[in-house]
């Protein structure tokens, strides 16, 4: 009878190998997560032409309420409030918000959770002349589902219109806020 040369555990290993690797990618993506929320905090940038302030609020106001860069709790919907002056193209302007922060391991792998939109169902407080718009203009930020807006570190970018050979126009305001869970 003939010794035999397999060996029992060699079947056996590739499933130990698969399982490691995913063990690495869901600990490089938590390490790279947790770095992103370090280095985040609540503000704003204002590059653009004529834009005087950017603010968001839980507060459905006619006028610009107090800045809220930090909701203690998720509300149903952030009404953001942008202040113009002499600003040309606004009714082509776009508004982009994108989440990141700290998240469960499953979430990161399979999804980010609920997203949000822009919603301009609100009214403007504009006069326009030859020097462009100027005054208010408010819009809401809510979730697709209608849940409430997910904990974490939110970044807002207003455009203005498209320049020419390109799919995006130029950023005009960024608003860097944070929902806590």
């Amino acid at each position: 009878m003939l010794p035999s040369t397999t060996t029992k555990g060699a079947e056996r290993r590739w499933p130990i190998c698969v399982l490691v690797a995913v063990v690495l990618v869901a600990l490089a993506l938590l390490v790279e997560a947790f770095l992103r929320v370090e280095g985040f905090s609540p503000g704003e940038e204002l590059p653009g032409p004529g834009i005087q302030d950017i603010s968001v609020s839980e507060r459905d106001s006619l006028y610009r309420p107090p800045d809220n860069g930090r909701f203690r709790r998720q509300p149903e919907i952030i009404f953001v409030y942008l202040s113009l002056n002499g600003v040309p193209g606004v009714e082509d302007m776009t508004a982009q918000v994108e989440r990141s922060g700290s998240a469960s391991v499953f979430s990161l792998l399979f999804g980010q959770g609920p997203e949000l939109e822009a919603v301009d169902e609100q009214e403007d407080q504009l006069s326009t002349d030859e020097g462009g718009a100027s005054g208010i203009v408010k819009f809401a930020l809510k979730t697709r589902s209608g849940e409430p807006v997910p904990p974490g570190n939110y970044t807002l970018q207003v455009r203005g219109p498209p320049e020419e050979g390109s799919d995006e126009g130029p950023v005009f305001a960024r608003k860097f806020f944070v929902v806590e869970g």
